[in-house]
């Protein structure tokens, strides 16, 4: 065993949703999804944790508090899982720190979790195991695991993920975040209510049908195709959320998201997604970046610059 092991993993952006619980307990997602990790460009927006020894029990410290709601309640059964699968049981001490993280953490704090505690007790775990472990603690940890753009299938209660794509494909691609300090509504919130939709159980047909479409715009390295597939999904689920009374587009962050659709009436290929924060993310190839943020300042939004990141990684 290991003195001390600490892991780093990026959070991440829906590309086709995961909205809706089929066992909230247990995180089960209704329908397979897929997703981006990011961070910024100097890699700074991520999720550290540390792991060390400790005589007895588990110490979780995440941005400087010992939590105890509901997640963390899942989270510390999961580590206590994780060394169940060690061949030496000791205690835990977990010092969880998010940095720079607009909104949402779970997926990197879940990911970054099971890779230390993985390398600290050198269980060998393999990244199947991992992505089903983490998943107890955040449904989309497996984007912040795998990195780039994956999927995730669910076939009941079986969980499997799988890498569609590296960063490197995302190279001539500009990723901007448009921040807002808006009220939001929990994760929770969202997949446990959405299901009540009138409309929910015809998603899962529309979600195969747009994961079909995702494999094949990978294949054919079609960003467009790739942008216009994500807003679309985005706007199927934003307008599911806003019809049952929860609306995560605010109306300043849908002056955004109208003002990139108008780019597209003068020949600017840009797209938005929001995900269940207040943020607005803007999606366009390089060559149009110039006239995207010209357009962002002249209605004074402020953004900040993304990139496609990597999977998890041990750091130390």
């Amino acid at each position: 065993m290991k003195s001390v092991s600490r892991a780093v993993a990026y959070p991440g952006l829906p590309v086709i949703f995961a909205e809706g619980y089929r066992d909230a307990k247990r995180r089960s997602s209704w329908h397979s999804h897929a997703s981006l990790a990011l961070t910024d460009t100097f890699d700074r927006m991520r999720t550290e944790t540390v792991a060390e020894p400790l005589g007895e029990g588990i110490s979780l410290t995440i941005n400087g508090k010992s939590p105890s709601d509901q997640r963390s309640q899942a989270t510390r059964a999961l580590i206590d899982e994780i060394r169940g699968l060690a061949a030496v049981r000791t205690g835990l001490k977990i010092t969880s720190e998010n940095h720079e993280i607009v909104t949402g953490s779970s997926d990197s704090g879940a990911a970054a979790l099971v890779l230390a505690i993985n390398d600290l007790l050198e269980i060998n775990l393999s990244q199947e195991m991992m992505v089903k472990l983490a998943h107890k603690s955040s449904e989309t940890a497996y984007r912040s695991i795998i990195g780039g753009l994956s999927e995730c299938i669910v076939a009941g209660d079986r969980i499997t993920a799988k890498r569609l794509a590296k960063p490197s494909f995302f190279d001539d691609m500009l990723i901007l975040g448009i921040p807002y300090d808006l009220p939001r509504h929990s994760a929770d919130d969202l997949h446990r209510r959405v299901v009540s939709h009138p409309h929910y159980c015809e998603r899962t047909n529309e979600v195969m049908r747009r994961l079909g479409e995702l494999s094949r715009i990978v294949e054919e390295k079609d960003l467009i195709g790739f942008m216009q597939l994500m807003e679309a999904d985005a706007r199927t689920v934003h307008t599911m959320f806003s019809e049952i009374g929860l609306q995560v587009i605010k109306p300043k962050m849908k002056e955004a998201t109208d003002l990139v659709e108008g780019m597209r009436e003068d020949g600017i290929q840009a797209y938005w997604n929001v995900a269940g924060g207040s943020q607005v993310y803007v999606f366009t190839l390089k060559k149009y970046g110039k006239d995207v943020t010209r357009r962002l300042k002249d209605k004074d939004l402020r953004y900040r610059n993304y990139k496609v990141a990597d999977g998890a990684k041990i750091i130390g």
